[in-house]
């Protein structure tokens, strides 16, 4: 059978788990900012997997945007990966929403923990993270996927809705906090509040222009002028550029200053998007 797995990173940790995925499978492995500026994506496969980070508990907006221009899903197995730092928040149910909308079912749901790419957690030690996700959580994917097995198999319940707690009083004050970052209107919408929020980004005289951040950002949303990036106000949030500068001379309002996080196993080569098709 026909299998695609779609994915969107920032700084590799979703990237790691779905290249996993899709060597397991066999799969074919489609970056979704390829597909940014498709009106349509109609689903060939028997079986599709989207594998994405939560940001600020929620979907990323090009998830979501992604998942409104699915067609063609009646019939289709459909499973999602979602990875975060701290909970899968309220993403999973307001993805299979949107996949309801369109005609289709999310047959199999998976949360799994990796490291915070945004500020330090003294006690997350990231190599039991990654093992946890090769030596128990991949196998369960898989074997799940393979034989069509449908239900939701995110093993931390507990501690989600623990947190389900937490961003209910913390989800309002986001907005807040994008409007002080953006300086934008308070009559915008969270999602365009998000992508305004590189606003904040600029560079330090360490920044050499090599170009990195250009090469790195999954939505081209950076132009390199007169040796110096600029934003163009279409961010994701996913502080890829931050993350993998040689020179840590972006500065930002999203991130921690002075904590850098990108997954050892990505490197830039891994995170240039081409368009093969």
């Amino acid at each position: 059978m026909n299998k695609v797995i779609y994915y969107f990173s920032g700084t590799g940790n979703t990237l790691f788990v779905a290249r996993d995925i899709a060597e397991k499978l066999e799969a074919s492995l489609v970056p979704i900012a390829l597909l940014v500026g498709d009106s349509s994506v109609p689903l060939g496969s028997d079986v599709t997997g989207i594998v994405y980070p939560v940001y600020y508990g929620e979907l990323p907006v090009i998830i979501k945007e992604f998942a409104e221009k699915l067609d063609n899903l009646d019939g289709k197995y459909i499973f999602a990966v979602c990875t975060f730092g701290g909970s899968a928040g309220d993403s999973l149910r307001n993805l299979q929403k949107i996949i309801r909308s369109r005609g289709g079912e999310l047959s199999a749901t998976y949360g799994v923990h990796m490291p915070q790419n945004a500020f330090y957690k003294f006690w997350e030690k990231h190599e039991p993270l990654y093992r946890n996700w090769r030596q128990k959580k991949l196998d369960i994917v898989v074997n799940n996927t393979q034989i069509r097995k449908t239900g939701n198999f995110f093993t931390n319940i507990l501690f989600d809705i623990i947190f389900k707690g937490i961003q209910a009083y913390v989800k309002p004050k986001y907005k807040q906090s994008f409007i002080k970052l953006s300086g934008a209107s308070s009559d915008l919408s969270v999602e365009e509040l998000i992508r305004l929020n590189d606003t904040s980004f600029s560079v330090t005289d360490e920044c050499t222009g090599c170009g990195v951040c250009v090469k790195v950002c999954p939505v081209n949303n950076i132009e390199m002028i007169g040796d110096k990036p600029v934003w163009h106000h279409q961010c994701e949030n996913c502080i890829s550029c931050y993350n993998f500068c040689p020179e840590r001379a972006i500065r930002n309002g999203i991130a921690s200053e002075g904590y850098y996080y990108r997954h050892p196993e990505i490197m830039v080569r891994d995170m240039i998007i081409r368009d093969d098709r």
